[in-house]
């Protein structure tokens, strides 16, 4: 089995991502959250992703680590639904109201649940695809890209000193050079969260301002914060948003 090796003494993380151009393969030390090394897997059509992930999981440097755990991390559409509302025989007729043009059955889905928003993240995942992965690590744990930044800001959040204005918003956006997730909260609630497509500082001003006037946030008031934003980005939204780290 690919899950064994010789490095007994230091503890590995393997963790796979999978995105609509291919994989990419990260061996991380469980010690101190290193990366020590990764691989990428590009797929040319949807019908070749099992076979590449098949090929990728056979690569012989995957025989010299001793894998804790595995993670099969899912970059695609994705939506949240309250954790009270949330019925596995609906999440199907979930995904598909908010992605009518997604591809998915009842054996693609898949759901992470967020104890800590007391909300659950669904997303899809192609069982072929899954099923190769298990094949050499049954207990890998599928999750969301989506669902681990949400994580992330709501950690944030949760430092963050509580504000005199009960009304005040954080909004988190952390970007992609493909895509951007923006995660709004208000005294550590979260009120709005989605994943959108945006390739140019253009379009993700377009979408940021649009989202912002449609939750009815506040240009000086509320708060934004930005990950992996460009400088041209931070200076054109600085125009329309006062607080901005």
């Amino acid at each position: 089995m690919l899950a064994t090796g010789n490095k007994a003494f230091t503890g590995y993380r393997l963790s796979i991502r999978f995105c609509a151009d291919g994989f990419s393969f990260s061996v991380l030390n469980t010690l101190d959250g290193s990366t020590v090394q990764t691989d990428r897997f590009p797929v040319s059509a949807p019908s070749a992703r099992a076979d590449v992930l098949r090929q990728a999981l056979r690569k012989p440097y995957l025989m010299d680590y001793r894998f804790q755990s595995t993670e099969f991390v899912v970059e695609g559409p994705a939506t949240i639904v309250p954790l009270e509302h949330f019925n596995k025989s609906d999440m199907l007729a979930y995904y598909r109201l908010c992605f009518p043009g997604e591809q998915a059955s009842v054996a693609d889905m898949q759901y992470q649940i967020l104890s800590s928003l007391e909300a659950v993240m669904l997303f899809c995942l192609d069982q072929d695809i899954l099923r190769v992965a298990e094949e050499c690590y049954p207990d890998v744990k599928v999750c969301c890209t989506d669902a681990q930044q949400l994580e992330h800001f709501a950690a944030q959040q949760e430092k963050r000193p509580v504000p005199e204005d009960a009304e005040q918003c954080d909004v988190y956006l952390h970007i992609e050079p493909q895509r951007f997730f923006i995660a709004v909260f208000r005294r550590s609630k979260l009120l709005y969260a989605a994943s959108q497509t945006a390739s140019n500082d253009s379009d993700r001003t377009f979408l940021l301002l649009g989202i912002w006037k449609a939750l009815e946030l506040h240009p000086q008031k509320d708060a934004l914060h930005l990950e992996g934003a460009s400088k041209d980005l931070k200076k054109t939204l600085a125009e329309y948003i006062l607080n901005i780290e």
